[in-house]
């Protein structure tokens, strides 16, 4: 054979190879500009797929005889199938899961999210995995294909209900409880309350008490708050918490209330906005990455709303090259942060 004849070939893996690196730099570089975020996944999609019809054309061109041709590629073939037929439950489920959430767009980074015993917020996508940052500070990898497969609740950004219960014995009027039970959610700053009568025990009756708050990031600690509240509207009210068939080893007259001697209020150092922002730190960054984003994708649309509606060119240059000002500063923002996550994730 002389060299000649893998001319083919040879020029195959030439493009295959100019054509990925063209390929990164449009994801690195193109997409970053237009939209100020990347698509890692895309690119590896990308890459595969040039890889692998590169391989099937430089086999098809290689100075062998055509049936050798035929069962090299009907074993490539039959080898592709079957990884795709093993995996399919595993990496390739993953990567079709991960696909489908991006495009429903369930949640997104920053959100609350509840899935079977985990509560946490979402700080990071990927084509396999979800992670998501617990109220300790730690972090979860959740499959993607799980999170398809069952229910995840999801905080509303505009405002959700936060609820907590309470049981109070039959000698107290349920109009008595209810109210204090509304004044307790009003107190924490939730607004719209109401009380649901849950269940009437042999014993007690359970309420649940729930309130809307507006600002989803400030969910567990205003869950605390609640709780602290309804503590002390129920005490400063003489309304007892405890069952009535409760046991206690003191010798104690029936007529001895369970409510502890009132305490001085004291305004705790640690806001509810410093808890939240100690507990989920890496949440908020890939929510204020998020914001950043659609700012810059909102600027794009109105360069294209003063190209197209402003008829004055001195009108429209100074318009345009404002906003072309604002559009840098973001992605200047935008690198500078994920260097730093960059960073933090080699530490």
């Amino acid at each position: 054979m002389d060299s000649r004849d893998f001319l083919g070939t040879s020029l195959v893996i030439v493009v295959v190879l100019v054509l990925v690196v063209v390929s990164r730099i449009f994801f690195n570089r193109s997409i970053r500009k237009a939209s100020g975020k990347s698509f890692p996944y895309h690119r590896q999609l990308v890459t595969f797929t040039i890889v692998l019809l590169g391989v099937f054309l430089a086999i098809g061109l290689l100075p062998i005889a055509d049936e050798v041709k035929g069962q090299i590629l009907s074993v490539l073939g039959i080898l592709l199938s079957a990884v795709i037929a093993l995996s399919s439950t595993t990496l390739v489920g993953n990567a079709m899961a991960g696909i489908m959430l991006r495009l429903m767009h369930e949640f997104r980074s920053g959100d609350f999210i509840e899935f079977d015993a985990w509560v946490g917020r979402v700080t990071d996508f990927g084509i396999f995995h979800t992670e998501m940052q617990l109220v300790t500070r730690d972090f979860v990898s959740l499959p993607n294909l799980m999170l398809v497969q069952r229910a995840v609740k999801v905080t509303r950004r505009g405002g959700t209900f936060i609820n907590a219960t309470v049981s109070i014995g039959y000698t107290v009027a349920h109009q008595e409880v209810e109210e204090a039970l509304c004044d307790a959610a009003t107190q924490v700053g939730l607004t719209d309350p109401f009380v649901f009568i849950e269940q009437l025990l042999d014993h007690a009756v359970i309420y649940r008490v729930f309130g809307l708050l507006e600002e989803f990031s400030e969910r567990l600690s205003k869950t605390s708050d609640l709780h602290r509240a309804m503590l002390d509207t129920l005490h400063e009210r003489g309304i007892e918490i405890a069952s009535p068939a409760l046991s206690d080893r003191r010798e104690l007259s029936s007529d001895t209330p369970h409510i502890p001697l009132r305490v001085k209020k004291e305004t705790s150092e640690k806001g509810a906005e410093t808890i939240e922002r100690l507990a989920f730190d890496k949440a908020d960054e890939a929510e204020s990455l998020e914001q950043l984003r659609a700012d810059v994708g909102k600027l794009d649309t109105s360069l294209q709303e003063v190209e197209e509606s402003v008829a004055d060119k001195e009108e429209k240059k100074t318009a345009k090259a404002r906003i072309e000002r604002k559009k840098e500063r973001l992605q200047q923002e935008i690198a500078s942060r994920e260097k730093r996550k960059k960073e933090k994730q080699e530490e």
